[in-house]
Formats: structure tokens, sequence, C-alpha cells
């Protein structure tokens, strides 16, 4: 990363949480933490305590945000109340921090994606994903990006092959990137963080994908094609929202995949939702506390 990666915005800063906990609490604060900052948080053993790092945008949200955090760690008692520590990241170039620990790594049967740093040399029936995370989300390394890759890799084995494909929040493009490689022709690639555009453009260009991956700020309510596939990698009460806009988006008897979501009551809502807009559910597959489901449309 570059100063020329901060020629259309300004340099982001957040505030990094870190959590100090026993292991029976780590269920409940990944829970609360999930919801309170829309992403996925990491979690270590320190010994017979735990700690989850979780990280608050210092956006026109991080007021409210802020005192909610408060508020979660409150709700302990004062015997029991865990360890918060809390410190700045000014954004910079915590990319290049990646390349020590970003090595290829295989996430599904077919699937590998590797940084474009390090060299890998595939099988004969292996696609391989080289992706430079830049400032985006989605290296394949969080359990939300496996989910929907396993989804996406077993739809392209299973003579289903769909031709054209959307693929909602790409992030740094690496499912679009996924269903290009597997065989679709067609696939419409979009976000609304400027970041993740520039991002996933760069690496569709260094995949070779260019004829095959468009990649653009389009908003959902302006496309009014449908496709085989659709996918989306986001939080659930996105997915929720974006549900009417979603579904007409998806050919009969075409695909959805979704994946950001927290197994049990949040994924049940909505499995749901989406049952009740014409949707089968397929598949259920998870991993740690996500899931990511497999729809079919029926009407």
């Amino acid at each position: 990363m570059t100063t020329k990666d901060f020629q259309h915005r300004p340099r982001r800063s957040w505030l990094q949480v870190n959590i100090i906990c026993h292991p029976e609490q780590v269920d409940l604060l990944i829970h609360k933490l999930t919801e309170l900052t829309g992403a996925g948080v990491q979690t270590e053993t320190l010994s017979a305590r735990e700690q989850i790092i979780a990280y608050l945008e210092k956006d026109e949200t991080y007021a409210t945000k802020r005192q909610r955090l408060d508020t979660i760690i409150a709700s302990f008692t004062v015997e029991d109340r865990p360890q918060l520590e809390l410190s700045t990241l000014v954004e910079e170039n915590w990319a290049e921090n990646w390349k020590d620990n970003y090595k290829p790594t295989k996430l599904s049967k077919h699937i590998t994606v590797k940084p474009t740093w390090e060299d890998y040399e595939p099988k004969s029936d292996e696609i391989v994903i080289e992706i430079d995370p830049g400032m985006a989300f989605g290296t394949g390394l969080h359990f939300s990006t496996r989910l929907a890759l396993r989804h996406i890799d077993n739809l392209f084995h299973n003579d289903i092959k769909p031709n054209t494909v959307l693929d909602i929040g790409t992030g740094t493009g690496i499912l679009a990137l996924a269903c290009a490689k597997l065989g679709s022709t067609k696939t419409l690639a979009i976000d609304n963080d400027p970041d993740a555009v520039v991002t996933a453009v760069d690496n569709i260009k260094q995949n070779h994908e260019e004829r095959t991956i468009h990649c653009s700020l389009t908003d959902l309510t302006e496309i009014q094609s449908e496709f085989d596939l659709v996918i989306a990698n986001i939080t659930a009460d996105i997915l929720t929202l974006l549900q009417s806009d979603l579904v007409p988006r998806i050919n009969l008897r075409g695909h959805l995949i979704l994946a950001g979501i927290l197994s049990g009551d949040q994924a049940t809502a909505i499995t749901k939702l989406y049952q009740k807009n014409g949707l089968t559910l397929t598949s259920e597959t998870r991993e740690d506390e996500w899931s990511g489901l497999l729809f079919t449309k029926n009407r």
C-alpha cells in the first residue's frame, strides 16, 4: 500500500478492542462484538484465559458504538468482568503486515488462495486465486469467506456451473474470481466501498479475468438483470434489509449463497426470511460460530 491508495479519501482510524476473558464467556462476547462491529473478530488462547480482538472504526457511528461497548463490559459482574484494553490504529501500510503470516491456503476441495508475493504449484484439479488484500475484506482466511467458497466449489463441481454471477459486497473480489476460474462467463461484482472496488479491480487484473468480471460501485437497486448465482457475504442485518432487492436478481432454479451469518438464531431467522420469498434452503455449512447458506429459487 502506497500513498496513491489514499488519493480518493483520507486515511481512516480504528479503536482496537482487546478483551481478556474466561473461556465460558467467549461465545457470548463474540456474538455481541460481531453485532457491534458488523465484522468478524479474532480469538487467541492465553493460558487459562481467552483474548478477543475487534475493531471499531472512528466514523460517524463511533460514539454510539463506543457506549455500547462499555455497556457490554458492564453487563458482567465485577468479579467476572472481562479485562478491556483499548488502543488506536491509524490506517497505514497494514497490508504489508499480512506478508509474514498470509501463505497459500487450500480453502475447499479445488480452490487454493495465495498472496501475490508467494510462489505455489497447483495440482491438476486445483484452481489458484492470487489475492493482495490491499484495504479490502476477503483474503479467504475468515470463516465466512471460506464457507462461501466451499458452496461455490460444490456448485461448479455438481454439473450446475452457473454461467452468470452477481457478487454483492465483493471485497477483494475473491468470490467472483473463484466463479470465473471455475467456469462462469459473466460476473458482476459490486461493493459500496471505494477501497474494495480499487482492490478488487487490481486482483481481477492480477488473475487475468478482466473479460469475465466487471467490478463497480453500482447499487443493487440499479441492477435489472437476473443471474444463475447470486452471492452475498455480508452481515445479517444487511442481508435482512436487502432481501426484497436481492431475491428478484436470481433466475428461476438459480442459486443464492449467503455468508457472514452467525450460526443458531441468526442463521435460522435469515433462512425463514428468504424461504418466505420463494427460496428453498439446499445446504447449510458451519465453521466456528459462522454459517454459510445455499438456497435454490423455486418460484
